[in-house]
């Protein structure tokens, strides 16, 4: 341990820094995704009482055509077609494109992380299909499998952010996990199950349009709206071709370029808006905002882009001209003495929940610690029975699978009860959970996870250490060099008596998890608190530019740290401390915890090593105490 003696006292702060906390309490908290659920649930119950309404209005306004005509040349479709083939295919290449950025930059990347979600979507597809099978075996509406095989992200992310509250931070990533690769699995479903009069000529146009993708790709182009053009000539050829033209969404999305953000880029960028402030004028601001958009990977421009479109108008109108069944006792009777509305209700609902639950229960079998410190089997059940919410694709797939009106109303009114049906009784299984829960929930203001070796950064060994500190820090705020006086004065006064941990809690500020990956990528040149005494230094963090004067000052290659900068690893390690924070309703940086036990008083240094010493006298009492006892035994 290395030891510095300090003659300043840092004053105690008169202000405590609070802020909200991260992305994933932000999302917990956040009425984003209840909204979206509610809004989509909205335009169902809108569908439905205007289906049922006097009259035939419903189907002749979802028939009526819309097209163009040039002279003797005509193109129309209906209002529905409209929706479920060009509306849907930004709803398919929206989903594309996360799943695209998950496997190259985010969850799916680590397979170790990402394996257990994926095989439960996996066991998702194929059980409900099977179940389903089963059930109308020997009737005509078998080929309906694909209706049971997809969950809805929007109504199951939806539905945990309203009865989920509370719940573990890393659940959200699992559920994330698990609907992006039933996604995969759903659209393979729709592409190779559901293709019919398959014309191959047209999609020499679609290919044509893709290799013009393929090509920009390649130049590096960076601007948007140029892939606009080939990208609806890929649509008009997958429509012609008889392949659904859903799937020319995800072709394109597919080869959209995505990339991390690149520390040149950002330089670039900063550089411009620094001019911009200088000279503000309108071609300096057409230079930062050109620079901050190359910067950013097309994919992911596109993926922000389209999120509320999708959410707020693309899926609502989506469920207005699918969901319109009308509901009649003849209807209902008929639907409900159906072996194919029973096969969909018990294929979604029994099948998600069995397959998902009996998946992640083998897979921890195998691996203990596969779903973490803070995730059991009883949120994954609680995650299954939402899983049967196979609402969206499922209904998108009925009017694929079925000719018959009479079957695709059995198959509408059997996905809409379905969804019902696992809303209600994954809303209970929550409610339940968080109820024994909040009874069986640890005392507040202790450590969640314990003091590790092979994983935290520490100064001394905890092994022999009397005392442990661990320090939830952020260099983006003012406190974080009062913080770095403290540790310091703590090693000069307790020395090999103190082992002294940091984890990070950037809270939600940018520049504080840019600083905190830094320090991260830091620990792959072996100079971890070389790099976090200069990032104290120049606290707050509030530039790139301070970042890179720390990583050179820390004596750092600059060419690796850059590489190192953007790494999922250091990434994955800020994650997990985040998470624990937010676990442990930490909102304020510095937080202490002193022998495991969350320090609530002043943050100053007189303050902060007085609890240190206490809590070090106590563990001398208590070693004196058992010796004492062992002795007397013997």
């Amino acid at each position: 341990m290395t030891t510095a003696n300090t003659t300043a006292r840092p004053e105690p702060p008169t202000v405590r820094h609070d802020q909200p906390l991260g992305i994933l309490t932000r999302f917990r908290r956040s009425p984003e995704a209840l909204r979206g659920a509610v809004i989509l649930f909205a335009a169902t119950f809108a569908a439905l009482m205007w289906a049922n309404l006097p009259g035939t209005s419903y189907e002749i306004f979802w028939h009526l055509p819309l097209g163009v005509e040039f002279g003797d040349f005509s193109f129309d479709l209906d209002l529905q077609h409209w929706v479920n083939d060009a509306l849907m295919a930004v709803f398919f290449a929206h989903v594309t494109l996360e799943v695209r950025r998950e496997l190259e930059l985010g969850e799916l990347r680590d397979w170790r992380r990402a394996s257990v979600p994926i095989i439960a979507a996996i066991a998702g597809l194929i059980v409900p299909a099977l179940i389903y099978v089963g059930i109308t075996a020997g009737t005509g509406a078998v080929g309906g499998w694909g209706v049971v095989v997809s969950t809805d992200t929007a109504f199951v992310l939806g539905m945990l952010a309203l009865a989920g509250r509370g719940m573990p931070a890393a659940l959200r990533i699992f559920v994330v996990t698990l609907a992006v690769s039933d996604d995969v699995g759903a659209l393979g479903v729709i592409a190779f199950a559901y293709t019919d009069d398959f014309n191959p000529l047209p999609l020499l146009l679609a290919a044509a349009g893709l290799a013009v993708i393929g090509v920009m790709r390649y130049l590096g182009v960076w601007r948007g709206p140029l892939y606009l053009l080939p990208s609806v000539v890929v649509w008009i050829g997958f429509l012609l071709s008889g392949v659904h033209a859903t799937l020319a969404g995800v072709a394109i999305a597919l080869l959209l370029p995505i990339f991390s953000t690149r520390a040149d880029d950002l330089r670039r960028a900063q550089s411009q808006m620094r001019a911009f402030q200088m000279t503000p004028t309108a071609i300096s601001a057409r230079s930062a905002e050109n620079s901050l958009a190359r910067a950013v990977s097309i994919n992911e421009r596109a993926y922000n882009a389209l999120t509320p479109y999708v959410t707020w108008f693309i899926l609502p109108v989506f469920a207005l001209s699918n969901a319109g069944v009308r509901l009649t006792l003849d209807s209902l009777v008929d639907a409900f003495t159906s072996q194919l509305t029973w096969g969909i209700i018990i294929g979604l609902v029994a099948g998600k929940t069995v397959a998902i639950t009996l998946s992640t229960w083998i897979v921890t079998r195998f691996r203990r610690n596969a779903l973490g410190p803070y995730i059991g089997m009883p949120h994954i059940i609680g995650v299954s029975l939402l899983a049967g919410m196979g609402f969206t694709i499922s209904l998108f797939v009925t009017e694929l699978a079925f000719d018959d009106p009479v079957d695709v109303s059995r198959a509408q009114i059997g996905v809409l009860a379905a969804t019902v049906l696992a809303a209600i009784l994954g809303a209970v299984a929550f409610a339940i959970l968080g109820a024994r829960e909040r009874h069986r929930s640890p005392a507040p203001g202790r450590l969640l996870r314990p003091l590790d070796p092979a994983r935290d950064h520490i100064l001394g060994d905890a092994g022999s250490a009397l005392v442990s500190v661990v320090e939830y820090g952020n260099y983006a705020t003012p406190y974080a060099a009062r913080a770095g006086e403290m540790r310091r004065e703590m090693q000069s006064r307790f020395g090999h008596e103190v082992a002294y941990a940091f984890r990070h809690l950037p809270l939600d500020q940018s520049m504080g998890r840019a600083a905190a990956l830094a320090n991260e990528a830091a620990t792959r040149q072996g100079r971890f608190w070389e790099m976090r005494d200069e990032l104290i230094r120049e606290a707050p963090i509030q530039t790139e530019r301070q970042i890179l004067r720390a990583a050179a000052a820390a004596g750092l290659n600059l060419r690796r740290f850059e590489l190192d900068w953007v790494s999922a690893a250091a990434a994955e390690r800020v994650d997990q401390d985040v998470q624990d924070g937010e676990s442990m309703h930490l909102t304020q940086a510095p937080s202490f915890f002193v022998a495991g036990e969350l320090y609530r008083d002043s943050i100053d240094a007189d303050s902060v090593n007085t609890a240190v010493r206490a809590a070090r006298d106590s563990t001398v009492r208590r070693n004196a105490t058992a010796e004492m006892e062992s002795n007397s035994e013997s």
